[in-house]
């Protein structure tokens, strides 16, 4: 794609729309569900007593 070509659909806002389809369809795909899902799970767990330990002596 040549630059003016881009920098014309850039101004039309064809760009932006395109990456927000595929944002949305990337939510949407088993593939993003179940990475929303284990990033999710790892959010919940506890932080390791020997990690809060070594982030204490940084004080």
């Amino acid at each position: 794609m040549s630059g003016s070509k881009k920098s014309e659909e850039r101004a039309r806002g064809k760009v932006g729309s395109d990456r927000a389809n595929k944002t949305a369809r990337d939510k949407t795909s088993p593939v993003g569900r179940a990475l929303r899902t284990v990033y999710d799970d790892t959010l919940r767990e506890s932080v390791p007593d020997d990690f809060l330990d070594l982030l204490r002596k940084l004080d």
